[in-house]
């Protein structure tokens, strides 16, 4: 719905609507729950879990074991965990959490030392953060550098600043899959902007 990079994206926010076309298109569905940046909601959980089949992301600035369990309760079957906001023994105790719940942890990174930490964590997706969250510029590259240094053992997701197919390609050869968000919000006829 809004991003602090863009404000508001869609105005016609209807989750319920958004996850009838993803479900056709998308490996999985992240669902923002942050209310202060991005007018997320834990409420848009189960609606999307509802419609769509497909696992649901918790994509919120996660600091607490309790948000976790709440991302559960909502029915979300994976949440993100940022080493940006995070030391090492915070990580391991929300991941911990995660896994005792049976939800899946995409660890984000968007530098080398976060990089090294994901792998020294023992971190099995990692999501690559394409955007400086100081001064929120994009950077693609970031994906190219940090991703052949993860290992082949780690599922890679490249995330932030992916606007059209031809960066999909192009990143495919680094990335196993694509975190796109406002991109496709942007657009007003949704449907096929998904599709393309």
């Amino acid at each position: 719905k809004a991003s602090p990079s863009k404000g508001v994206i869609r105005d016609d926010f209807d989750p319920a609507r958004i996850a009838a076309i993803y479900k056709h298109y998308a490996s999985a569905i992240s669902v923002l729950t942050d209310e202060k940046y991005f007018q997320g909601s834990f409420n848009f959980l189960p609606i999307v879990s509802q419609i769509a089949p497909q696992p649901i992301l918790c994509k919120d600035f996660i600091i607490d074991p309790y948000q976790i369990y709440l991302a559960r309760y909502y029915q979300a079957d994976a949440c993100l965990l940022m080493l940006s906001v995070l030391d090492d023994d915070q990580y391991r105790q929300l991941a911990a959490v995660a896994h005792s719940l049976e939800m899946g942890v995409l660890t984000e990174v968007s530098n080398e030392e976060e990089q090294e930490r994901a792998i020294a964590l023992g971190a099995k997706v990692v999501g690559i953060n394409n955007r400086d969250l100081r001064d929120l510029s994009i950077d693609l590259n970031r994906t190219r550098e940090l991703a052949p240094k993860l290992g082949h053992n780690v599922t890679v997701i490249s995330e932030s600043g992916i606007n059209t197919y031809a960066q999909v390609r192009e990143l495919s050869h680094f990335a196993n899959g694509f975190l796109i968000g406002s991109a496709l919000m942007a657009h007003d006829d949704l449907h096929a902007a998904v599709r393309r």
